[in-house]
């Protein structure tokens, strides 16, 4: 009896010992499940944290990524709107003339508004006497006198100091422009005058032609 006893004795103290090894094992899996999910839920957190901070960074550049945008655009407008006033520049550029001496003046400033789509062209004295013109040309008087007051005011605003302007560019009620490029030869003053209709002009558009009207001009050429 005594033995039985002594055997159920270490057998309920071996069963207490694995009940309390199970206990503490289950604690200490749900304490580590504990640490697991609460390490989990700030990873969470942090990766939400840069996650926002991310995004505060990137939406200001999205905001200017739009405006660079909206500036393209603009830009490409206006260069499109610019682009028939280059055209008439380029287009004298590629002029191929066969004129060689003065008398072929005539043919050169028919040439020339062919080419640069010209209502008229001119070519006058300061004193706004007309010297030769294209054959398409009307109101000779008309525009002689336009380049005339041109130079009178271009030299009015050269005696006050300024730089001397070279071109006038207006715009009348008609929608035409008139384009006056003042330019030398030796020591007289000439005016190129052009009306232009279907073609947007800027100051410097008879630049390119300038060149051959200067080279006819020039002293000593036939």
């Amino acid at each position: 009896m005594a033995t039985f006893m002594g055997i159920a004795t270490a057998a309920v103290l071996l069963l207490a010992g694995y009940l309390f090894g199970v206990r503490q094992g289950y604690q200490a899996r749900e304490k580590l499940r504990t640490q697991l999910a609460e390490q989990k839920d700030s990873k969470i957190d942090a990766l939400l944290q840069k996650s926002e901070a991310l995004h505060r960074f990137i939406e200001p550049l999205a905001e200017w990524d739009e405006h660079v945008e909206k500036l393209r655009t603009e830009m490409q407008r206006m260069q499109a709107a610019m682009q028939p006033q280059d055209q008439v520049s380029l287009e004298l550029s590629n002029l191929q003339s066969t004129a060689t001496s003065r008398s072929d003046l005539t043919t050169l400033m028919n040439e020339i508004a062919e080419k640069g789509h010209f209502q008229a062209l001119l070519l006058s004295d300061e004193d706004g006497l007309p010297l030769v013109s294209s054959s398409n040309a009307e109101e000779l008087e008309w525009l002689a006198a336009i380049a005339s007051f041109v130079v009178i005011f271009g030299d009015r605003i050269q005696r006050d100091g300024a730089a001397s302007p070279i071109a006038f560019l207006v715009r009348d009620s008609d929608n035409r422009d008139i384009l006056c490029r003042i330019f030398a030869v030796g020591s007289r003053r000439l005016v190129f005058t052009a009306v232009s209709v279907e073609m947007q002009l800027t100051p410097n558009a008879l630049d390119p032609a300038l060149e051959k009207v200067t080279g006819i001009l020039q002293p000593g050429l036939s």
